[in-house]
């Protein structure tokens, strides 16, 4: 499983999901985001096949079937969102 740590993108995630449900869709528009970014993803991530998300205040999941994927943070300072 990746996490990725950033406020950045985690707003933009948040400000798509708003019009875009599909979590297939969301997850596209967060690996175009950080390959745009030129961010280091491990390359099992650009063929996974996520088909749930799971949103809360401060954090994403992004699910393939039961087993998580990918977790996105929002606040990478706080220390309590490490465990």
């Amino acid at each position: 499983m990746e996490t990725i740590k950033s406020n950045k993108y985690y707003d933009a995630v948040k400000a798509y999901f708003i019009d875009h449900k599909d979590p297939a869709m969301v997850y596209a528009f967060l690996l175009n985001k950080l390959w745009t970014d030129k961010y280091i993803l491990s390359q099992k991530m650009y063929y996974q096949r996520v088909d749930k998300l799971k949103m809360t205040d401060n954090c994403v999941r992004f699910y393939t079937g039961t087993e998580c994927d990918l977790e996105l943070w929002s606040n990478p300072e706080d220390k309590a969102l490490a465990n």
